[in-house]
């Protein structure tokens, strides 16, 4: 990139962390590079995170042939520790965060700036495909009905949104680093901080390919998936320190309780090998429910009917006493 393009405003800052991913860089970099937007309306800062397969080398080999794309190095710090890093670097107007090894349509920067009133969005989000090794499915969704909505039915992924720098920058939301979640601790802050509905435009395009690489979790991140405590209580903390609480409690009380008994315990949880680890999680996700949430079964979203707030309204300790023996 030139000294020019170096502090030249950009329409879009795409920001690629990098750690260990040789075998799949080439794939995402390269189609950012076919964007059909004009290349001088964006940039591409890829932020090696201490990579020790090669990938360093490679943004480096990209910078030298692309002006449009920046190469920064810095020390391993987990993936929210190199979007944040990246910030203070970018010029655009929009901030759009893609992992790399994922890889996107070459019409995205443009239909979504598109979607973007010249920058009176706050957000912009587009649609997405969960790229499996045999299969693809879509992810869509045409709009939003209102913040609420938003909030219990939005997708918490930083990388199929486009946030207004400026409005980024003022909230001073970053993502938690060193937490396995970050995503949804970012989504559910930034969007305390939205007005109304109207800021949030839909790209109804799927743009984004989700690559679904594994589905096995290691040993060292089975512990981790604590984590997501960690992240809630951030968020509710958040929202009551923003007086918002009150406002937003059935919309968080419901997403939360959703998410802990539906993805973290069914798909997680009782999938792990270790028993102590398994019992700890189960003990621990009951635990902070009921501080959390002790009157859950009042909520006028768990009141609608759907086979998931069956599964959720029958959740009782007795009940719940049975994932220990699985």
């Amino acid at each position: 990139m030139t000294e020019e393009n170096y502090t030249k405003t950009k329409k879009i800052s795409v920001i690629v962390p990098v750690y260990n991913v040789a075998n799949y860089l080439k794939r995402c970099v390269d189609s950012l590079l076919v964007q059909t937007m004009n290349k001088n309306d964006f940039e591409i800062i890829l932020v090696d995170d201490g990579s020790t397969d090669g990938s360093g080398n490679l943004c480096d080999e990209y910078q030298a042939n692309f002006e449009q794309i920046r190469t920064l190095h810095k020390q391993n710090g987990g993936l929210s520790d190199a979007r944040n890093y990246a910030l203070q670097y970018a010029l655009g107007d929009y901030l759009l965060f893609i992992d790399s090894d994922d890889f996107v349509e070459s019409e995205m920067l443009e239909r979504m700036y598109a979607q973007s009133d010249d920058g009176s969005k706050k957000i912009v989000e587009c649609n997405f495909f969960w790229d499996f090794e045999d299969k693809t499915r879509l992810d869509v969704r045409q709009g939003y009905d209102s913040l609420a909505d938003y909030l219990v039915n939005g997708r918490v992924v930083a990388w199929n949104k486009l946030y207004l720098r400026e409005w980024i920058e003022r909230t001073k939301v970053t993502f938690p680093v060193g937490k396995l979640y970050e995503d949804q601790n970012f989504f559910f802050k930034v969007v305390a901080w939205l007005n109304d509905i109207s800021e949030v435009a839909i790209d109804t395009k799927c743009e984004v390919h989700y690559v679904q690489r594994s589905n096995s979790i290691s040993y060292s991140e089975t512990g981790r998936i604590a984590e997501i405590i960690w992240i809630y209580d951030d968020i509710l903390n958040y929202y009551k320190e923003k007086q918002l609480f009150k406002e937003y409690n059935d919309e968080l009380e419901y997403r939360f309780y959703r998410n802990l008994f539906g993805n973290v315990l069914l798909r997680k949880v009782i999938k792990l090998k270790d028993k102590k680890i398994r019992t700890d999680l189960l003990d621990l996700i009951w635990q902070k429910t009921q501080e959390w949430f002790p009157n859950r079964k009042d909520n006028k979203y768990l009141k609608k009917l759907s086979a998931k707030n069956l599964y959720l309204r029958t959740m009782n300790h007795a009940f719940y006493r049975l994932f220990y023996l699985i």
